[in-house]
């Protein structure tokens, strides 16, 4: 797994830096939550990680945000 750092309006190129795939950009960050920007083709699927494992199967959405703990 590869982790950077980025700022407001930084991007991430993926694949061939002369003829990328696609881009994610930091949109805005406040407090513990960062938007990102996806800009890729249509074809690739871009998912959500909770909705990917409801997608496969796994465990069901639990309707939270990924990474907020659970209710008491």
């Amino acid at each position: 797994m590869l982790a950077l750092s980025r700022r407001v309006g930084e991007k991430v190129l993926i694949g061939d830096p002369a003829n990328p795939l696609g881009e994610i950009q930091v949109v805005a960050v406040q407090g513990d939550r960062v938007r990102l920007a996806f800009d890729f083709p249509q074809h690739v699927a871009i998912n959500r990680s909770e909705l990917a494992d409801r997608k496969r199967g796994g465990e069901p959405d639990s309707g939270r945000p990924s990474g907020s703990p659970p209710p008491h």
